[in-house]
């Protein structure tokens, strides 16, 4: 069964959010931890600067204890210490987590409504799982027909005629705050996935004055040449590069500020912006107390709308949609469970057979042997047959689960005790 674990924008602050947020080998490191200690079958982790949502497959119901020592473990991971509020986190499990996801990929669960940021953020994190053989079969389809989901929604609905992201609406947002903003530079601290969205929001404005830094030279030069930036430093000379424009867009992966007190003394006074895109923060939240220092960080976009009327008039028509889809993987999931009942039935029955014939009498024929063997063949054929027939009829007649469930747990109870099948 599917599970998801989440702490997001509308749960948590985002001084709460950037202490549970996960690297790329964190996040592999987590589902592998929890393929071991608690038995999950696989999960991906999608972490970004609004959420943290780590969807898992478990082999059996997901229960509240499970919930509860899934997010205790996320605490001990992180080194949090566990004051027993558990309220910042939302669990969902199967049919509302898939619906979640679903919703996630079209972008209407996000601050800035119907972003398009996160699809690409999605298809990484289930990229990374596959790679580190964290993925199921479940999950693999979960991720595709959520993919698929996003893109009808994009494609068919006026939702697409909107491609914005945080990237976006951040640049968009100071442009609001900022009288003269067309006419003061810009400078772009970083250049991963938050970086090109900015990039180019501010390529479609045709923005004068724009700068790159990077640390790695290399990247820096290739992001400025994509983006036909000017401007870029990289090394040690991002003071240079912080003087040179009063307007920052901080969007890198360093888990620690980049941006902090001592750096800025050597930067002359002034006016300062800086729009910090990232989560865990890389400037130091106490410069908003500086006087000339004017910082904004993710949270501040929560009071943007992006959608036109028109196009939220459309929502229950996507919800109508994104429900059908649901609806198709859950019957998708109730015919991959039948299935994995009926192997099991066929492969206890051979152990049952293989079970029976190891302890025929060791003076029989070669010729009886076979002929026990056939007619023991046949009759696993028969019973066989006739529960996976009755099963089928059963479960397309009545739409119910219960008869598959109660025969796969049956059958898993009488392979545990019997000796392992040479296939």
């Amino acid at each position: 069964m599917i599970g998801l674990i989440s702490i997001n924008h509308k749960t948590a602050s985002l001084s709460r959010r950037e202490q549970f947020a996960l690297g790329e080998e964190e996040a592999v490191q987590l589902i592998s931890q929890w393929q071991g200690e608690q038995g999950l079958l696989g999960g991906f982790v999608l972490s970004t600067c609004n959420r943290l949502e780590i969807y898992y497959e478990a082999p059996n119901q997901v229960t509240p204890e499970l919930e509860s020592t899934l997010i205790r473990s996320l605490y001990r991971f992180k080194r949090i210490r566990h004051s027993g509020d558990e309220s910042i986190f939302t669990t969902l499990h199967h049919t509302e987590a898939i619906r979640h996801l679903f919703r996630l990929a079209c972008g209407l669960e996000s601050m800035v409504l119907g972003e398009t940021q996160i699809l690409g953020q999605l298809k990484e994190a289930y990229r990374r799982a596959t790679t580190h053989e964290q993925s199921t079969a479940v999950i693999s389809r979960l991720c595709h027909r959520a993919f698929e989901t996003a893109k009808k929604v994009r494609s068919e609905y006026l939702l697409s005629a909107t491609p914005i992201s945080a990237g976006t609406a951040a640049v968009d947002y100071l442009r609001q705050r900022i009288a003269n903003f067309s006419e003061q530079p810009v400078l772009i601290l970083g250049a991963g996935q938050m970086a090109e969205v900015i990039a180019h929001r501010l390529q479609e404005l045709q923005h004068p004055m724009v700068s790159i830094y990077n640390r790695t030279r290399e990247r820096a030069i290739a992001f400025a040449e994509k983006h036909q930036i000017p401007s870029v430093y990289s090394d040690d000379h991002l003071p240079q590069a912080l003087t040179t424009s009063p307007i920052t867009f901080v969007a890198t992966s360093s888990l620690t500020p980049i941006i902090t007190e001592e750096l800025l003394v050597h930067i002359p006074q002034g006016e300062r912006y800086f729009f910090d895109m990232a989560v865990p923060r890389n400037v130091d939240p106490s410069l908003d107390e500086v006087p000339h220092l004017h910082l904004y960080t993710i949270d501040d976009l929560r009071s943007q709308q992006y959608l036109s009327g028109e196009e939220l008039h459309q929502h229950e028509e996507i919800r109508g949609y994104i429900q059908s889809m649901v609806q198709d993987f859950l019957q998708w999931c109730d015919a991959a469970e039948v299935r994995q009942t009926i192997g099991l039935i066929q492969q206890v029955s051979h152990q049952l057979l293989d079970k029976e014939l190891s302890a025929l009498p060791h003076d029989l024929s070669e010729e009886e042997r076979k002929l026990i063997s056939h007619w023991d063949e046949h009759l696993r054929t028969t019973y066989t047959t006739a529960i996976v027939s009755a099963l089928r009829e059963l479960s397309e007649t009545t739409g119910l689960k219960t008869y598959s469930k109660t025969l796969l747990q049956l059958f898993t109870h009488i392979q545990g005790k019997l000796p392992p099948h040479d296939s």
